[in-house]
């Protein structure tokens, strides 16, 4: 897994005129890396490779690929930068490095550190643009998470002091320990996957951070989040506890729930998106909370999820940069001003709903198969969904049709929108195909 530290020597080449080319090269050699790792896991003393953390590997490098390709629209666009163009680019390649890293490694401990690092990364990132929203939430977001990392750390301590190794697949404790260090991992590690109540950064975050940052926050920092804590989850269940599963789920239809009703009423474009986001993130907890063949349904939500919420951030950099709006009601006619990101916008809007062909609704059935052995829980994991379908779809059809409004959007930052969407498309035709064969 040599091609890992690429993005490393990308990161100090971004300081040199070649930053571009070098952040995309490491990009396109990391999504090929990636996708090798599908094919074959890794154990060794140091990693621990399977489907689920292959599956981030490959939709980071991918999102990173694709946040590389709308970089060069992006950094002609934002007026006043905090900090130099080279310093953005050789941060978006250690994010992408920290992530990729995190997500192959087997110790607890270095995946703990891991996280944290993204999180110094990404805040510096979120304040690319010179605004004091951008700065206020690159500050709340570093404070917030820091604190709920410190919690997760609380309970790697417990896990270590018990077991005598970080070591994630050979760490054996008493159900009493695995209950409660569970408790501080949902806490801790749940800050950074925006589980509710301790999601308070990631609307402001995600409302205010470049489209790039953005993308690979939802599509992959939240993931990773999640796969730390699924670590967790999986020491406690084999250490005997019967409230790591039920509890995981409350957290997760609770969080899909409140993403659902905030959406709503939202009125800034990038703050819709960041919570569905947020939903998103719930189901998928729910989905491993409820175990078996659920986590298979997660899987395929996070990685439709990940190409069509990178594709609706780029929509929105696009409406933002070019048109100088931000506020939903400020939008619409978007397909008449530009097919491309019309078109992509309501075509991702899809894919992260649920609906038909795309196979975030299978991952979802699924979800809710596993679910109906907890009635009370099926119910309002359906209700969550359905409030945030209503949500997420009645704003973007408000903004893609109606009357036109002057403006003009780049066809090149447009495409990018719409390669997201084909990729969302062209995953879940194949998704649905596989399982096809098996039946």
């Amino acid at each position: 897994m040599w091609w890992l530290t690429v993005p490393l020597v990308a990161s100090i080449l971004s300081l040199t005129r070649t930053r571009k080319v070098a952040t995309i090269i490491s990009s396109i050699i990391c999504l090929i890396g990636s996708i090798e790792l599908l094919r074959h896991g890794v154990t060794s003393s140091y990693f621990y490779v399977d489907r689920f953390s292959a599956l981030l590997v490959f939709i980071t490098s991918a999102v990173y690929f694709l946040s590389s390709l709308y970089s060069i629209h992006l950094v002609r666009c934002v007026e006043e930068k905090f900090y130099r163009t080279s310093y953005y680019y050789a941060l978006l390649n250690l994010f992408a490095f920290t992530m990729m890293f995190t997500a192959v490694l087997r110790n607890l401990g270095l995946m703990w550190v891991g996280l944290e690092a993204t999180t110094i990364v990404s805040a510096i990132l979120v304040a690319f643009e010179k605004r004091k929203t951008s700065i206020e939430a690159a500050w709340r977001y570093i404070i917030v998470a820091s604190a709920g990392l410190g919690l997760a750390l609380i309970s790697l301590i417990m896990l270590y002091a018990y077991s005598n190794t970080l070591l994630w697949d050979e760490i054996r404790v008493p159900v009493e320990v695995a209950n409660l260090a569970l408790v501080f991992a949902l806490i801790g590690f749940g800050t950074k996957i925006g589980v509710f109540p301790m999601h308070t950064w990631l609307p402001d975050a995600h409302g205010t951070a470049p489209p790039t940052v953005s993308a690979m926050l939802s599509a992959n920092l939240l993931p990773l989040a999640m796969l730390c804590y699924y670590r967790v989850l999986q020491i406690a269940v084999h250490s005997g506890s019967h409230v790591a599963q039920p509890l995981t789920c409350i957290f997760g239809v609770v969080t899909a729930l409140t993403a659902g009703i905030f959406a709503m009423p939202q009125k800034i474009i990038k703050r819709l998106f960041a919570y569905s986001s947020m939903d998103v993130m719930g189901i998928a907890l729910v989905g491993l909370g409820l175990g078996g063949k659920a986590v298979l349904g997660s899987m395929i939500i996070l990685l439709i999820h990940a190409f069509a919420k990178a594709g609706l951030f780029f929509c929105a950099g696009n409406v933002i940069t070019c048109l100088k709006v931000e506020r939903i009601e400020d939008v619409s006619g978007l397909l008449a001003i530009s097919k491309p990101t019309g078109l992509a916008m309501l075509i991702n809007a899809f894919a992260v709903t649920g609906v038909p062909p795309f196979a975030t609704f299978l991952g979802e059935l699924v979800i809710l198969a596993y679910s109906l052995r907890y009635p009370n829980l099926t119910l309002a994991l359906a209700i969550a969904i359905l409030i945030s379908f209503l949500a997420i779809n009645y704003h973007v059809t408000n903004m893609t049709f109606g009357k036109e409004k002057e403006g003009s959007i780049s066809r090149f930052a447009g495409g990018i929108a719409m390669l997201s969407a084909l990729l969302a498309f062209g995953f879940s035709i194949l998704i649905i195909w596989e399982v096809m064969r098996y039946f």
